[in-house]
């Protein structure tokens, strides 16, 4: 017999989304080198999800090294990649780390470090 997390899924969500806001998020995904031209064609793809974002301290590490000026975002279950960058409060951060709470399959939130 197993746990039904899909209700729980749903509340966390809707937690986040009261609590948080919307950001969006740009993918960067690298294309083929071109000999010709010397570089690379690169894709750009965006998507939004809402978080609420926190200061980020030793503490709240989970083990990954901390930097000054880190911030920690605690967003809405996707398939977040290191490298995916966000823009907050108009500077741009980049993810370096991403930590699911995800119990039997099941994606209830997604904890994001993030560093300029």
């Amino acid at each position: 017999m197993s746990y039904n997390y899909s209700p729980l899924q749903a509340s966390a969500s809707a937690m986040i989304q009261k609590f948080g806001r919307e950001y969006t998020f740009t993918r960067t995904t690298k294309g083929a080198y071109s000999a010709a031209t010397g570089k690379t064609t690169d894709t750009f793809t965006t998507y939004t999800k809402y978080a609420c974002v926190f200061d980020l301290s030793e503490q709240d590490s989970g083990g990954f090294i901390v930097v000054a000026g880190d911030r920690r975002m605690l967003a809405e279950g996707h398939a977040y990649e290191v490298g995916d960058t966000v823009s907050l409060d108009a500077e741009t951060y980049r993810i370096v780390a991403v930590s699911q709470t995800r119990p039997a399959g099941t994606t209830l939130a997604v904890n994001l470090q993030l560093r300029k």
